[in-house]
């Protein structure tokens, strides 16, 4: 038994972290496109630009963070709690301060006070993310546990991600004025901020854990480290594979709110409920999706899972009415689940997997090095979203578009999330980790650290 004991209460509490800064990040990838093109008037290709920049400096301040972070010494407070804690106010202050900004300004001053603290906001978030992933890859050591903590995270995550979708939804397509809608995001983002300050109080990490802990020393080990991991066929397979699938689903949101206000022509109650009816979905799915993982393994659950995702894309590529395109982000939505509650747990496998070849568990710079390739891919249908509603003649702030926008919004909500799809999901196959291959690292890693906990 770990010295830290982790009840079921505990568990739920401490993922009040990533629920916390899901709900920011939820916030930002799905509303702030919308909010900076209808209600600052900043230019779609403009924005896109900037969220790709954003994106880049993302990924290149992962590893270095996540090196930081896991040198940083075990300390009173623990090893990476404190720097939760630290970034949890940075976060809050720099989303908020991005509201403020003013249609009068030119576009290049929007642009530039836009990215600066879009940089902000991802130091500080990459910090959280980091140490909290690498403090949950420490302390939960076996698939089955990882699952069932993720999976919590997932259901307590259905009210922020519900309220984090639902606000722009109603908000962005209606018309309320620039104070209304400071307020509105200002308070969700308070709460965001609030959720992560509780849940960190119940972070409790095993001292003697570190202590028998391998770590790189100094820049060369870790530019040897990387150049293991890329050499390693297992890390590559895993993260070409899993920048399409987040080139996916990193930021489908954003689509969904051009489709029901510029392709449905809906708004309010009628824009939620789709989104009311896929967490409801999905709540009835995560505990299939463990007993899946059990009986075929983490890799083919998940691809089977992102199959369903690939057919419902392809519908919406077609002319259909609310019902059909509300039951179709519903069958989306329930494929997206499966990475929801496979993602995070199958990145601990790869850091296990790491670990047995190289002798050394170093979770952030592992996870940072991944995040130089994977957090860009977020962006990558924003950017393509962005370039469609710029070419076919998007007019901002109105509800109707001409044809050919329409068929835009269509394609990049439709056609190109399934093609990225179907290219990850032959790639997901491609991993040489089996359910037995699995069972052998968590024999692995029990061996090694068990004796520690």
């Amino acid at each position: 038994m770990p010295k830290v004991h982790y009840s079921l209460g505990r568990k739920i509490l401490i993922n009040l972290v990533p629920v916390g800064a899901t709900l920011i990040t939820v916030i930002v990838n799905s509303s702030f496109m919308k909010f900076f093109t209808d209600v600052i008037g900043l230019s779609p290709a403009i924005y896109g630009t900037v969220f790709l920049l954003f994106s880049i400096w993302n990924g290149i301040n992962d590893p270095v963070l996540g090196y930081w972070a896991d040198r940083k010494p075990f300390g009173a407070r623990g090893k990476y709690a404190p720097l939760i804690r630290w970034a949890t106010p940075v976060i809050g202050l720099s989303v908020i301060g991005l509201l403020f900004s003013s249609p009068n300004w030119s576009q290049i001053a929007i642009a530039a006070y836009l990215l600066v603290l879009l940089v902000i906001y991802e130091g500080a978030q990459t910090v959280l993310n980091v140490s909290f992933q690498a403090f949950s890859i420490n302390t939960f050591l076996s698939m089955e546990e990882r699952t069932q903590v993720n999976v919590i995270m997932n259901y307590i995550n259905m009210v922020p991600v519900f309220l984090g979708g639902m606000i722009p939804i109603w908000f962005l397509t209606g018309n309320f004025s620039h104070n209304t809608l400071i307020l509105i995001f200002s308070i969700a983002i308070l709460l965001g901020v609030t959720l992560i300050a509780v849940g960190q109080m119940f972070i409790r990490e095993d001292p003697d854990f570190y202590k028998h802990l391998e770590v790189t020393n100094g820049l060369k080990q870790m530019f040897k480290l990387a150049k293991d991991l890329f050499l390693d066929r297992t890390f590559l397979l895993f993260m070409v594979a899993f920048f399409f699938l987040q080139a996916s689903t990193g930021s489908y949101f954003t689509g969904y709110l051009y489709y029901m206000d510029n392709v449905l022509e809906v708004s309010g109650l009628r824009a939620t409920i789709p989104d009311l009816l896929t967490g409801i979905a999905q709540m009835l799915i995560f505990p299939m999706i463990i007993v899946m993982v059990k009986k075929y393994g983490s890799r083919d659950t998940l691809w089977m899972g992102i199959s369903m995702a690939i057919v419902g894309h392809i519908i919406l590529f077609f002319p259909v009415n609310y019902w059909i395109a509300a039951a179709t982000y519903v069958v989306i939505l329930s494929g997206y689940a499966f990475s929801s509650a496979i993602n995070i747990p199958f990145t601990g496998l790869v850091v296990d997997h790491i670990e047995m070849k190289t002798g050394k568990r170093q979770p952030g710079v592992v996870r940072g090095i991944m995040q130089v390739i994977l957090i860009p891919a977020a962006s990558v249908q924003t950017l393509i979203l962005s370039a469609l509603l710029d070419i076919s003649g998007y007019v901002p702030g109105s509800k109707s578009q001409p044809e050919e926008v329409v068929r835009a919004i269509r394609m990049g909500t439709g056609l190109v999330p399934a093609i990225i799809l179907i290219i990850a999901v032959v790639l997901i196959r491609l991993i040489p980790i089996n359910r037995t291959k699995e069972y052998e690292i968590e024999a692995f890693v029990e061996s090694r650290h068990g004796e520690s906990k």
